[in-house]
């Protein structure tokens, strides 16, 4: 008995050391993540944020709803040859060309002024593009990690918002910058968006067993057998696991077509009320709140009306960045619930964009809260959706980097179609609002 006890009580010492360690490195892979995801997203949002200034500096001000096409459209083909065609390529290698182009791209939009609005638009064909396949390559290189780091990431991503709405605001409204400044300002962050991926980002050491659990390659993890359940670290808590779900196990000679279609299969619901959730809100946040005020509340002696566009941009990313940060608080399993709200969102903002219900110097302001429950149902879907393929134990790493990858095609579907929308609204029943 005491020898059983001796045993046992060595075994806990020595999970305690594994949390300790585990501890350590989820925090530096989590800060690693939030920067990642803080500047894969934020060059995406200022283009956004920009939108209106951009297409009026071109005299093209009813092809707002192109400048997002743009940002998005070519991201779904980038996800797909990453999913498809670039998973033997190095994650390295994948990072510093997104990186260079990142770069590039930037520079580009600051020029464009001098060469023409096609150029702007090519430009920003390369920003959507590089911030849609940093995110699917890093969300891929995550299930080489514990499902929640991707709390980190997405709280990042969130950040992005914000923080991207706010300088542009800050550069534009504030200090009056024109949009050459800002987007020359903004292409240094493709060397700190290089160097965190390179440096920073860590994989626990595959060479101590104690810190790499040789099925995840990753998860800092160890298991210690107590009667008919088990002890595991994870996130540096101790979790006590008593059932076991078996990997689902692909059939043999699955051609590779096959275990794509698998695949979608298993993450079909999900990426279906991604796209959904992403198509409502997209329309709300980007065609709704562009003709939310009146024709004349450019000269409006009122700040926030004057300005309402880039503020309700930004009312929307705070509760994208909120909302997913929100993970480690509690998780959202029915996810269509969000969806179904986020389609009221639409019709509201449908609603408002055609008939201006709310307006002047009060209904401004009710317009900001509303812009903030809009980004956080697509913050909570986002979270929630990525978090549970990424927790899913019936998947194994190869086929849970491709549904994630898969889901991520779904949210670019889902935005490409508001684009089109957006365009097509523009130009039929509010063509003159």
């Amino acid at each position: 008995s005491s020898g059983i006890n001796a045993e046992y009580g060595a075994k806990k010492k020595h999970t305690k050391r594994v949390m300790k360690k585990a501890s350590a490195f989820y925090l530096r892979n989590w800060i690693a993540f939030w920067i990642l995801g803080t500047i894969n997203n934020f060059s995406y949002v200022v283009v956004n944020s920009a939108g209106q200034s951009l297409v009026d500096s071109f005299n093209k001000g009813n092809l707002i709803g192109l400048i997002l096409w743009a940002n998005i459209a070519f991201g779904t083909f980038a996800r797909i040859i990453n999913a498809f065609f670039l998973e033997g390529v190095s994650y390295k290698v994948r990072i510093i060309l997104n990186g260079v182009l990142m770069g590039l791209s930037l520079v580009g939009v600051a020029l464009s002024i001098h060469v023409g609005f096609w150029f702007c638009i090519l430009c920003i064909v390369v920003v959507g593009t590089v911030s849609s396949f940093g995110e699917s390559v890093l969300l891929g290189y995550m299930k080489s990690f514990p499902s929640e780091i991707v709390n980190g990431w997405s709280s990042g991503t969130g950040m992005a918002g914000v923080a991207g709405s706010l300088v542009y605001i800050f550069l534009d409204g504030v200090l009056e910058l024109t949009n050459v400044t800002i987007f020359l300002i903004l292409s240094p962050l493709a060397v700190v968006y290089c160097f965190v991926f390179l440096w920073m980002l860590k994989l626990p050491p595959a060479k101590d067993p104690s810190i790499v659990n040789t099925e995840r390659a990753s998860l800092v993890q160890n298991v210690v057998e107590d009667n008919q359940s088990e002890i595991i670290v994870e996130n540096g808590k101790v979790q006590e696991i008593t059932d076991h779900e078996d990997l689902v196990v692909a059939p043999e000679n699955e051609t590779n077509f096959q275990r794509y279609l698998r695949c979608l299969k298993s993450v079909a619901w999900m990426g279906l009320n991604l796209a959904l959730v992403y198509f409502f809100e997209y329309v709300a946040s980007v065609g709704g709140s562009d003709k939310a005020q009146p024709k004349d509340s450019k000269t409006s002696p009122n700040w926030w009306v004057r300005n309402a566009y880039v503020v309700l941009a930004f009312c929307y990313q705070l509760g994208v960045l909120i909302s997913r940060s929100s993970l480690a608080l509690f998780k959202i399993k029915r996810v269509e619930i969000i969806s179904i709200l986020q389609g009221l969102n639409m019709v509201f903002w449908l609603l408002q964009a055609k008939y201006k219900l709310l307006s002047g110097n009060v209904g401004v302001w009710i317009q900001f809260i509303l812009m903030v429950y809009v980004g956080l149902l697509g913050g909570a879907s986002y979270v929630n959706i990525f978090y549970l393929i990424l927790h899913n134990r019936k998947l194994n790493d190869k086929d849970r980097e491709l549904s994630v990858n898969w889901a991520a095609i779904l949210v670019n579907v889902g935005i490409t179609a508001a684009s089109v929308f957006i365009l097509i609204m523009d130009h039929t029943f509010l063509k003159y609002d």
